[in-house]
């Protein structure tokens, strides 16, 4: 098990390392006829995550927990009213910055956070990439693909920052699924729909090869308070 867990973080590291180089050099991506720009050191969208924005509203306030480069909530703030965009990262935040500027956003709110330690309110739409690989690495910027305290935190607070008919959308490989559920039900929520991300591009298949980021079957798990939790909180507030 030492051994395994020491060539994670090996492996981990080198390819921190790695993207950081290949974003450096390559820092630009084009997503619905808009041209974004990556830091290094910030997560490039390559699984078509800003399709989670169907689930957005015209009237919703929206948590996108964990933004990166922002670019999922540029799109939302496009359909939502309010979108608060967090992350424990002070450069993924400068960079959601200058993506939300492509698409004249007015209406997002920025904040570093670690998870929800800085978070205040409720949502109506709570949008969550978590990090694929737990695994334990120093840096806010080595957070995107891995750690070992996102799910747990997720899970166990989301309730809280989650309005009564509000609705979590997670983003994970479609193989822990049976690992999502489990959470959700132990935390008084209820997956109500699992659905494949859509299909990649040519353009974002070929990104995903030089980022080595495939294989990773990514699904949208789409989840509910339960009907006896809202109710709990009902009770809670009066």
């Amino acid at each position: 098990m030492f051994l395994y867990e020491m060539y994670k973080t090996g492996l981990t590291t080198f390819w921190y390392w790695y993207v950081g180089k290949l974003t450096a050099i390559w820092p630009n991506i084009k997503i619905n006829g808009h041209t974004f720009r990556v830091y290094p050191g910030v997560y490039k969208p390559l699984e078509n995550e800003h399709t989670a924005v169907q689930f957005c509203k015209k009237e919703d306030r929206v948590l996108d927990l964990g933004c990166g480069s922002g670019i999922t909530t540029a799109f939302a703030a496009k359909v939502a009213k309010e979108v608060v965009a967090v992350d424990i990262s002070e450069r993924a935040i400068k960079n959601a910055r200058e993506n939300c500027a492509v698409l004249n956003c007015k209406n997002v709110e920025f904040k570093k956070s670690d998870m929800f330690s800085n978070v205040d309110g409720k949502f109506n739409v709570i949008l969550s990439n978590p990090p694929y690989l737990s695994t334990d690495l120093k840096g806010d910027d080595r957070q995107f693909v891995t750690s070992v305290k996102y799910l747990p935190t997720l899970f166990s607070k989301v309730s809280e920052h989650l309005e009564d008919n509000g609705t979590l959308l997670v983003q994970f490989p479609g193989w822990f699924k049976s690992k999502l559920v489990k959470l959700a039900n132990s935390h008084g929520l209820e997956v109500v729909s699992i659905k494949p991300m859509p299909a990649k591009s040519l353009y974002l298949s070929l990104l995903s090869l030089a980022y080595m980021q495939v294989g990773f079957r990514s699904t949208l798990f789409v989840m509910k308070k339960k009907k006896s939790a809202v109710g709990n909180d009902s009770k809670k507030v009066d």
